[in-house]
């Protein structure tokens, strides 16, 4: 359990949050998570088998009542969107 609050903390600390495996997965987090706060990243922890990451979405659930979850929940969405579309690559298409 120890290493698993270590983990996560080090992933707030790091604001490293996994990417998802597409530009329009990105997307459709950002969103979940301005719309209904945390749900976004507890998708992306569920999708990523990350234990961490659940807990981030939790405690953004949960503090999105004072605005500071929700704040924390648009700002990781961004990131997620920012790192699915840093790691997409294109095809190229045959010339």
């Amino acid at each position: 359990m120890a290493n698993v609050l270590e983990e996560t903390w080090e992933e707030i600390k790091t604001q490293s949050p996994p990417a998802m495996d597409s530009t329009n997965m990105g997307i459709l987090i950002l969103l979940l998570n301005i719309f209904l706060p945390g749900i976004g990243s507890i998708v992306t922890g569920v999708s990523k088998s990350k234990t961490s990451t659940i807990i981030v979405g939790v405690l953004q659930l949960l503090t999105s009542w004072i605005i500071v979850g929700w704040i924390w929940s648009i700002w990781w969405g961004i990131l997620i969107y920012q790192k699915s579309s840093e790691s997409w690559t294109a095809v190229p298409s045959p010339a």
